[in-house]
């Protein structure tokens, strides 16, 4: 009878032990991608690597967000022959073992992400049948000790508001989240006044349509300009260039190859233009957190962003080019701002032209490079390419990076959309947030940011007298037989 029961226990044992390697999920980590053969390297790799990343799972694979946290780590390549591509993966167990390979190929971009999806499973199955299940059970290495330094993101508690802030960061922070529907997919937006009867003015565009709305209880829409129909809305800013309390709206405009932007006025609840065909794109900025000025640059045959950035001077109804700026050589007129320290050092902050943060001293040195990507904006211009060999002329797309702003404490405010794919010149984004930072004199480092929307925001503002975030998102992406929709939105810093 007593040996009964020991053989009772070892079976019984053996069965929880079994259901315990069975049930362990092996955590798979999708690195970077190498590509071969084709266009926009650099925005194919990452966007690869998100793809399969969403794919990798079934109920015996998972993925995670670092190398360091994983069982196998899967290294991929895209390779492009003429309209034909190959996808490669293999997945590496911690001390190099190859655990699965597979690959898929296609004869269009239009099969990339179908096979994106047929390879993410092909490649869990073989990573669930091949990877040893004794070596995800095998003993967890030793908890780190508790750093007041280190702030570990299992520690963060969930989000219950808007403004997610680092536990380091004794100020508590809460928001409050009011949005507005617009019709279509916009892309740009500017902040106007705030009224003596407390409605807040805003400007939208999208295509070539200008929109001017007032924001009291309900949003209304005032004034809807629609401007030729080869005309494409980049970007709309306002300033009181003039001094006379009321702003005007610089837009951005390009007519195919040539810029012809406008400046329009307020006018009896309505909008009014002044100047068009300026040859010269726009952008507000506050360096330093200072005063808003208008800011341009010029474009030429050869170069996307010619010359130097100037301030816009405003002298009765004529605009001219003034004070140049003096900047780091990958900043343009859209990827830029600059801040000041404590000690009253400025340093420029700029996304380079894969998406990462940089700061310079004012000697043009770089200082400091961030670990993360920030910024993505699906806005772009298209630009004719004549090709010395063929003589045939091919369009090329030219994205605008979206604005940094900077407070009058310093801090650093950047969006991060993600939630990225891109086939051939299409990009598309899904999720996005806002981050704050703050510079330490070695680093930038974060202080506050938004919880995780789930859609691409197009445009933002941020009003340092209020403290408050405006944002414009696109809630729904155009269609076919749909015009998208959009969204305007209030987050208040507190």
């Amino acid at each position: 009878m007593k040996k009964t029961g020991y053989r009772l226990v070892i079976i019984l044992f053996s069965m929880l032990w079994a259901h315990s390697s069975w049930g362990a999920q092996v955590k798979a980590y999708v690195s970077s991608f190498t590509v071969s053969g084709a266009q926009n390297k650099d925005e194919l790799k990452p966007a690869l690597q998100t793809l399969l990343t969403s794919r990798l799972n079934n109920d015996m694979v998972t993925t995670v967000e670092s190398p360091e946290k994983a069982d196998v780590t899967v290294n991929g390549s895209y390779v492009v022959f003429g309209k034909v591509f190959s996808i490669d993966a293999a997945a590496k167990g911690r001390t190099g073992e190859v655990v699965a390979r597979a690959f898929v190929q296609g004869e269009s971009q239009d099969e990339l992400i179908p096979a994106i999806g047929k390879l993410g499973k092909m490649l869990a199955d073989n990573i669930a049948r091949n990877y040893p299940q004794t070596s995800a059970l095998s003993a967890p290495l030793p908890a780190p000790k508790a750093s007041p330094d280190i702030v570990r993101k299992e520690a963060v508690a969930a989000p219950t508001a808007d403004i997610i802030t680092p536990p380091s960061v004794e100020r508590q922070a809460g928001s409050s989240l009011v949005s507005q529907r617009i019709k279509g997919m916009m892309s740009c937006f500017a902040a106007g006044r705030t009224l003596a009867n407390g409605e807040r003015e805003y400007f939208v565009a999208g295509g070539n349509t200008l929109q001017y709305y007032r924001k009291g209880k309900e949003a209304r829409l005032v004034a809807e300009t629609v401007l030729d129909i080869n005309d494409k809305i980049l970007s709309i800013d306002t300033a009181d260039l003039n001094g006379d309390g009321i702003p005007e709206i610089y837009v951005t405009v390009m007519n195919n190859n040539a810029l012809v932007s406008q400046v329009w006025v307020l006018a009896e609840n309505g909008l009014k233009k002044v100047t068009d065909r300026l040859p010269y794109f726009f952008r507000a900025i506050a360096l330093d957190g200072k005063d808003k000025k208008i800011y341009a640059q010029q474009m030429n045959i050869d170069d996307d962003f010619y010359g130097e950035v100037f301030e816009l001077g405003k002298t009765g109804e004529s605009y001219e080019l003034k004070s140049p700026l003096k900047l780091p050589k990958q900043a343009y007129l859209y990827n830029f701002n600059r801040f000041t320290d404590p000690k009253g050092n400025s340093y420029f902050v700029i996304f380079n032209r894969d998406g990462y943060l940089l700061v310079f001293s004012p000697e043009g040195e770089e200082l400091w490079r961030s670990s993360d990507k920030f910024g993505g904006s699906e806005l772009y211009y298209q630009r004719s390419d004549r090709s010395p060999k063929s003589g045939w002329t091919d369009s090329r797309y030219v994205f605008l990076d979206p604005r940094i702003f900077v407070s009058k404490k310093g801090a650093v405010i950047v969006p991060q959309n993600s939630g990225f794919w891109v086939v051939g010149n299409s990009r598309s984004y899904s999720k996005n947030s806002v981050y704050a930072f703050t510079w330490s004199g070695a680093s930038l480092e974060e202080k506050w940011h938004t919880r995780q929307s789930q859609n691409y925001l197009a445009d933002y503002s941020y009003d340092d007298g209020t403290n408050e975030l405006l944002l414009l998102e696109v809630v729904k992406k155009e269609g076919l037989f749909d015009n998208g929709a959009s969204a305007v939105s209030s987050i208040k810093i507190e």
